[in-house]
């Protein structure tokens, strides 16, 4: 197989002459072989395909050390193509242009001449090595493209197809093992979650690895006199496997370290109080890469909040306290690290200097090439400029803008160039920087921003036309300036267009999305809500908003199950839920309603919504069928518990209790009680209550129905020794309830309320006759 794994190299001569080019970092032997020529040339008969696949991966190598892991290349080595060929057009694709810092772009041209008669033109005879370096090459491809593109994804997710078919025939177990790692860490590139998702479990599957997070008790501030739970990462079943140690795979490496903290009050890390915890558990190379593949699916499949933060940060602490392991793994480890600690304020200043060290890491040659490319494939590489980039984000959280627009300017970031002149009032001055460019060498992202710098849309226009209508740069610059104005019907073909030309472009699907919601384009506003969270599933207002385009639509049952991915994505929104409890009744889902305003009671104080209770409690009491076509009785005593915290928190509501007395169907004597506090409670917040007819009658219906469960709760308890006392005390009350409401309504003689009081009155002398035989 041909690895970059360099034990047993010496039973394979094509590896070890691959293995020499690496040692030596001479790549370019390769390049004068008969087999690229003849492809190069259009004559692809002759070709040697295993010397073909040797050329494209030493290109691959080069183009990995020039852009990704460092040091630059030798100038004196740089290939070149025929003079009239455009390296960067020819590797632009779905309207997405090389990154303008990525060098020898002629690599990367030479891999795709290569890839593309060894797959594209022959996908038949394509053997297990060339999809597996095809499949490291399309991702290498990507991460150096400015946006996710559809047609490599599209290549990425075929060739995964193929290569599962194929690895069967794959004896070695460790090659199989990071395969899986290569692939869980593509879909995560290409941001598709749910695929991500399902080839992680089948890696931990086929692995037999378990990660699991757990709390353990421990301190992480210096005078903490309490230890709390602190997460810690759990990993088993890599024992049984005989993993070679790291130390004897990767024990000659130097591996860059996690600057100090130098904070006064937090610890380095967690210390707790079992003292073995305190031991890091040394993992096998592989392991590691298995727990960096989990950490990189996590951070990029969950809702980006503190909660996510603090899961993460187990993995980060096991990787980044292991002895030995692959460079390239320890160094996109520490990335993330500087990544989550730039948003904190006591460690974004440990976050800058480590990205300062990593920088001068990528460009100093302190560690042989060798050593930077073990793994490689399996360590979500990170491409230079991207660091240098984080760095200059850095710079400006902590004020120092000029330095960073120094570095902006070095990187060609135009749109942090901008905002950097916006920040420092010399908005001009970006403007004519950008011209000064573009009088270099004219491109669609010069034009793009220099419309965005001048507010002058004939730019964008230009750009298009610069890119004989291809780019989807142009189009999306386009639409972002009609949409930062609210020009919403503008803004959208713009952006329609952009996204024809690329479909994986998630903020543009948002806008999008958005910009129909405000035309009230019901229909445009789901189906871009819907391919947006096709990439991004964690973002709780993207489906808030798609479920909100499907209750227009009227088609509530779909929204219901879309606002239940919301909540997954933020369990604490309040809004979410109030949407969730009403989309609920309507589709008749009247347990998740009922949950829906528990949480709500939780996440608002003194959360009330008459209309939703009466609905419920009315559904609840007549038994009507749920969604599934079940009776809806069945949730009463969940209902009442509802009620009951309600009433709680609201003792002055005899609403409240009225309500929950009807769900108290089967225990009269309860029903009794609640019937009594209501009325307690209407008739001391309004003394006044039989001045008017309405308030009478009201009293008046909840008296007779009070008299009426409290007698026949007495004549039920009268063979119930247990009950028979509280019963009968409860018909004494009723008695003297209902002749209080009956004087006060027959001094007011409403004539259109003589049936109910001769009712209570009928009533009132049973419950009196019973009483007095009793007391007979």
């Amino acid at each position: 197989m041909l690895l970059l794994n360099f034990a047993g190299k010496e039973d394979n001569p094509e590896l070890s002459q691959l293995c020499t080019h690496i040692e030596n970092c001479d790549w370019f032997k390769c390049f004068n072989s008969d087999s690229f020529q003849l492809v190069a040339a259009g004559n692809p008969a002759k070709v040697d395909r295993q010397e073909l696949l040797l050329t494209a991966i030493s290109a691959l190598f080069a183009f990995i050390q020039d852009n990704f892991v460092g040091p630059k290349l030798p100038t004196d080595n740089v290939i070149k193509l025929s003079p009239e060929f455009n390296a960067l057009d020819f590797v632009s694709t779905d309207g997405e242009e090389l990154d303008v810092n990525a060098s020898s772009s002629e690599l990367l041209c030479i891999c795709k001449i290569a890839f593309d008669h060894l797959i594209e033109d022959s996908t038949d005879q394509a053997s297990i090595d060339e999809r597996l370096w095809y499949l490291r090459y399309l991702l290498i491809y990507q991460r150096c493209l400015d946006d996710l593109t559809h047609s490599l994804y599209s290549k990425f997710n075929r060739n995964v197809e193929y290569l599962v078919k194929g690895l069967d025939n794959i004896d070695d177990w460790n090659l199989k093992l990071q395969v899986h790692i290569e692939i869980v860490q593509g879909y995560v590139l290409f941001k598709r979650i749910t695929k991500s998702e399902e080839w992680m479990n089948l890696l931990k599957k086929f692995s037999g690895i378990e990660l699991t997070v757990e709390g353990v008790l421990g301190v992480r501030t210096k005078y903490q006199q309490n230890p709390l739970p602190q997460l810690t990462l759990r990993t088993t079943g890599f024992d049984t496997l005989l993993l070679k140690s790291s130390i004897e795979t990767h024990g000659h490496i130097h591996l860059p370290s996690i600057l100090k903290l130098e904070d006064d009050l937090r610890l380095e890390k967690v210390k707790y109080v079992a003292e073995h915890e305190n031991t890091d558990v040394q993992l096998p190379s592989l392991v590691q890469e298995i727990v960096l593949t989990n950490l990189l699916y996590l951070k990029h499949s969950q809702p980006k909040d503190k909660l996510t933060n603090e899961e993460l940060q187990p993995y980060i602490t096991s990787l980044l306290y292991q002895q030995h392991g692959p460079w390239l793994t320890r160094i996109a480890t520490l990335f993330i690290n500087i990544c989550e600690e730039a948003n904190h304020k006591r460690t974004v200043d440990r976050s800058l200097k480590q990205c300062e060290e990593l920088v001068h890491l990528l460009t100093s040659d302190l560690t042989p090439v060798r050593d930077r490319l073990s793994y490689v494939f399996c360590s979500g590489v990170i491409p230079r400029w991207q660091i240098k980039a984080k760095l200059g984000d850095l710079m400006i959280s902590l004020g120092m803008i000029k330095t960073a627009l120094d570095l902006y300017l070095e990187l060609q970031l135009w749109e942090e160039v901008i905002a950097c002149y916006n920040l420092l009032d010399l908005r001009h001055k970006a403007a004519d920087i950008i011209r000064q460019e573009i009088s270099k060498k004219p491109t669609v992202l010069l034009y793009c921003l220099l419309g965005d710098a001048t507010d002058d849309t004939n730019y964008y226009r230009t750009a298009w036309e610069l890119s004989r209508e291809t780019s989807a740069r142009a189009q999306r610059h386009w639409g972002n300036f009609y949409f930062a104005k609210k020009q919403y019907s503008e803004a959208i073909p713009h952006l329609q267009k952009s996204i024809e030309i690329n479909c994986l472009q998630g903020t543009t699907l948002l806008r999008l999305g958005f910009a129909a919601l405000q035309l009230e384009q019901w229909e445009v506003a789901a189906k871009f809500y819907r391919l947006y969270t096709s990439l991004e599933s964690h973002g709780f207002e993207s489906w808030n908003n798609l479920a909100k385009a499907y209750i227009k639509l009227g088609d509530k049952k779909r929204a219901h199950k879309i606002l239940q991915e919301a909540l997954k994505c933020n369990f604490n929104n309040w809004k979410v839920w109030e949407n969730f409890l009403i989309v609920s009744i309507d589709t008749k889902n009247y347990e998740d309603a009922i949950n829906a305003y528990e949480r709500l009671e939780e996440l608002k104080d003194k959360f009330y919504d008459p209309e939703v209770l009466e609905i419920l409690t009315k559904v609840i009491s007549d038994g009507a069928l749920d969604a599934n076509g079940n009776s809806s009785h069945r949730f009463a005593k969940k209902m009442l518990k509802v009620l009951g915290h309600a009433c709680a928190k609201n003792v002055a509501n005899g609403y409240l209790y009225e309500l929950s007395a009807r769900l108290e169907c089967e225990d009269l004597l309860k029903k009794a009680n609640k019937l009594q506090n209501a009325y307690r409670v209407y008739t001391q917040t309004n003394s006044h209550w039989s001045k008017a007819p309405d308030s009478c009658e009201k009293i008046l219906k909840l008296c007779v129905q009070l008299c009426q469960s409290s007698l026949q709760a007495y004549l039920d308890a009268k063979c119930d020794v247990i009950n028979y006392q509280a019963a009968k005390s409860q018909l004494s009350s009723a008695r003297l309830t209902g002749q209080g409401c009956l004087r006060a309504a027959s001094n007011e003689n409403w004539e259109q309320h003589a049936d109910l009081v001769e009712q209570l009155r009928d009533i009132v002398q049973k419950l009196t006759d019973e009483l007095t035989k009793v007391n007979k």
